[in-house]
């Protein structure tokens, strides 16, 4: 017999493979939206729900891949099919080089040092004029290179794209957190002292988590990249970084499917309340804290309380 969870994610992905027939434009653009916004927290996940460290900076792991996929097909010409890989890699080692270090701290001074470091991410981006022209914006973006005849200059073509890589991704994040370097991951989580007494290398498997997060979150910006062509620094400031952990949080963070969920409820919530802009992030923050207030883990543990009839 099929499980709830399997009936539910089934009818949401039947429900996504219909947007752009049933919907209009603007619809499957904040669908877009919602699908990128769920790749990053649920890469995000992996990090702050999975492994413990409260994370500040993803924006930054965001706007390095978007920018790093945007330059490689504007000033070499490489296709964007290499371009993304290539990305993926760049924003890997750089998580690497910036875990290393960053991850010997714990707690809020982690945190801390992880919010400043996305800030002067995004300083780099508007101020590095001659890469990323600044507060000009970056345009002029290629789409995704026609393969097997389909054309992605279409908009229903890289809906569908982005949707296969976000299926791609978190199928990958499942195996990942169920296989078992995810226990070693929880394990820390749960009491990082313990595992490194009874032989976890605590620093190792913290920092493949930090990198392995950076490394999606900047797939995820090429593919932002090149489906709105064109990039801003402010895309990629610190409020997207605390969009993401609220999103996660809302979500329920620790169980992969919450966040996901949570990025689409607080997307379509954010576009809802665009018609009046002086309320939509009361209004959403207020919901937030009475979510979070009735179930700290979210609508994951809300939806756990209504399977259990509690």
């Amino acid at each position: 017999m099929l499980s709830v969870n399997r009936i539910a994610l089934g009818i949401i992905l039947i429900f996504l493979l219909l947007i752009p027939h049933i919907a209009s434009s603007y619809v499957v653009y904040v669908a877009v939206l919602a699908i990128l916004f769920s790749m990053l927290t649920a890469s995000y996940d992996l990090l702050t729900g999975y492994a413990g460290p409260l994370s500040f900076c993803h924006a930054a792991f965001y706007g390095f891949g978007a920018y790093t996929s945007a330059l490689l097909t504007l000033k070499t010409g490489m296709s964007f099919w290499l371009a993304l890989p290539i990305s993926g890699i760049a924003v890997f080692l750089f998580g690497v080089v910036v875990g290393y270090p960053a991850l010997r701290l714990r707690g809020h001074y982690f945190a801390v040092t992880t919010f400043f470091f996305g800030h002067f991410m995004y300083l780099v981006f508007l101020n590095a004029r001659d890469l990323t022209r600044g507060p000009l914006g970056l345009g002029g973006i290629p789409p995704p290179d026609s393969i097997f005849g389909i054309d992605f200059s279409s908009l229903t073509a890289n809906y569908y794209l982005i949707l296969i890589f976000g299926i791609l991704m978190v199928g990958f994040l499942y195996a990942l957190v169920n296989s078992g370097y995810g226990r070693l991951i929880v394990s820390i989580r749960e009491n990082e002292d313990l595992a490194e007494a009874v032989g976890v290398n605590t620093a190792f498997v913290k920092v493949m988590a930090f990198s392995i997060s950076a490394g999606l979150a900047g797939i995820t910006g090429s593919l932002f990249a090149h489906f709105f062509r064109l990039l801003h620094p402010t895309t990629f400031a610190w409020m997207t970084s605390e969009m993401i952990v609220v999103m996660a949080l809302v979500g329920g963070i620790g169980t992969l499917v919450g966040p996901i969920i949570g990025a689409g409820v607080v997307t379509f919530i954010l576009e809802m309340m665009r018609f009046a802009p002086e309320l939509r992030f009361i209004i959403w923050a207020i919901l937030l804290i009475a979510i979070l207030i009735i179930e700290p883990r979210g609508l994951a543990g809300i939806f756990a309380r209504i399977r259990g009839g509690i």
